[in-house]
């Protein structure tokens, strides 16, 4: 493996899936506490013979969102060691580096709305989310990460970040 093969793109999974399984556990736990749509949560989890209770989701979320947390050290650290070039010789006045540092920025969002999360959450019996938690998680993180996600495609696909590394020694090679 070269050392000039890009690492951000392969850690980004994780956090970015944990992220989502957490919002979608808390808005299907408030979801299942709410008198207005509980039992259309309970007939859901029937009909599709789901057998984990509604009352383990908290702690599923809860620890979903500690895999957030620990995955994401690798993707920022990685994507900041990307970025720095990039700013480093055009400054802040190129789209990539506007768009990288909006990347990171929405990515930020999300993580530190985890971070919170994670932190009220971990001393609250059932690591039972309030609704502020469950508005975090699936209104806000949830949607930024897929936002900065797009941003992160928009990086590789328009400005062609990370592609073309090692390219002469692929070309030596055919």
């Amino acid at each position: 493996m070269s050392g000039k093969h890009p690492k951000h793109p392969a850690t980004v999974h994780f956090p970015l899936t944990f992220t989502f399984l957490t919002g979608v556990l808390d808005a299907i736990y408030l979801a299942s506490v709410t008198p207005a749509t509980s039992g259309t949560v309970a007939t859901v989890f029937k009909t599709l013979d789901i057998a984990i209770p509604t009352s383990l989701l908290p702690t599923l979320s809860y620890y979903s969102t500690i895999l957030t947390l620990l995955t994401a050290i690798p993707a920022v650290i990685s994507g900041a060691l990307e970025l720095q070039p990039v700013i480093a010789r055009d400054g802040f006045s190129s789209k990539k580096a506007q768009a990288g540092v909006s990347h990171a920025l929405v990515n930020d969002i999300a993580l530190f709305g985890a971070a919170y999360n994670w932190w009220v959450r971990r001393s609250t019996t059932g690591f039972v989310p309030d609704t502020t938690n469950v508005a975090i998680s699936a209104a806000l993180a949830l949607p930024a990460s897929f936002f900065a996600a797009y941003l992160g495609g928009q990086l590789v696909y328009q400005y062609g970040m990370g592609v073309g590394r090692g390219s002469s020694a692929a070309r030596k090679a055919q």
